[in-house]
């Protein structure tokens, strides 16, 4: 079984961003919550103790399909491909097909099975090694793309409330406003930042500084697409203030039907992807 919990690496710099923060007290702001029952909104936004995370780890199929555009930081190339992750968590079968719709690139199939794998491009088959394909899977996993508010959701207040936040402020934007939560390090720095939407209570954006530099996620149109399970199906992730990858759900189902043919090596004509268009 691939799946696993929200990346730990993505979870763990944000925690170490949030146990940096030095104690606040939160903004006499109008009509704004205070700290801790904003938080609790938030998770509540998100599907709650039982929702998010622990909806996807229960879940026995897995069948997501996006349309992903990413800028690579070097030469400031664009690949915009459209992708299908299929996981079948009982008895360990996963499949990744891409399909290359602008920029440089193959269409391709991953097939992994049990302790078995294969890469399937140009109409032809490849064994290869299961242990290299594992990780690379997860990368295109939902519980990797959607990590942060698939987390929040289910430990939000016990991450959240274990940091010390303040209540920045409330911002307006294009009609819509957010609730600002953000801290500041020994530096005097901002090490963290969290925007939630005033009317759905839902991140709209995530920012922290890491190793790599400043990480920022943003995230929008939120739709639950199983009870608790609330996805935002468009996702972007810039870092020190470029755009690098911007994601879009074209379709997410759990628990369906899966036609076994798709885990046959042997048929090594890719099929055109369910919700791509």
């Amino acid at each position: 079984m691939l799946r696993t919990r929200p990346s730990p690496t993505l979870l763990a710099l944000l925690l170490v961003a949030l146990a940096l923060l030095v104690p606040g007290l939160s903004s006499g702001l109008g009509g704004a919550p205070e700290v801790d029952v904003l938080i609790e909104r938030v998770s509540l936004a998100l599907g709650g103790a039982r929702g998010g995370a622990r909806v996807l780890e229960k879940a026995t199929v897995v069948d997501f399909t996006y349309r992903r555009s990413i800028k690579e930081s070097s030469s400031g190339r664009k690949v915009t491909a459209v992708h299908r992750y299929l996981e079948v968590a009982a008895d360990g079968r996963t499949r990744l097909d891409i399909r290359v719709r602008s920029g440089k690139g193959k269409d391709s199939a991953t097939i992994l099975s049990g302790e078995q794998a294969w890469l399937i491009v140009d109409e032809a088959r490849h064994e290869v090694a299961s242990g290299a394909v594992q990780p690379r899977l997860l990368e295109f996993s939902p519980a990797r793309l959607f990590s942060v508010p698939l987390a929040l959701a289910a430990d939000g207040p016990q991450m959240l409330g274990d940091a010390a936040l303040t209540l920045a402020g409330r911002v307006n934007d294009a009609g819509s406003a957010r609730f600002i939560l953000v801290g500041t390090g020994s530096d005097g720095k901002e090490t963290a930042r969290l925007e939630v939407d005033a009317r759905s209570y839902r991140p709209a954006e995530v920012a922290f500084r890491s190793a790599g530099g400043d990480i920022v996620y943003r995230y929008a149109d939120y739709r639950e697409v199983s009870p608790g399970l609330i996805i935002p199906y468009r996702r972007e992730f810039l870092r020190n203030g470029i755009l690098l990858s911007s994601t879009e759900v074209l379709r997410f189902e759990i628990n369906g039907k899966v036609d076994d043919s798709f885990f046959d090596p042997s048929q090594t004509s890719l099929p055109a992807l369910p919700g791509a268009p």
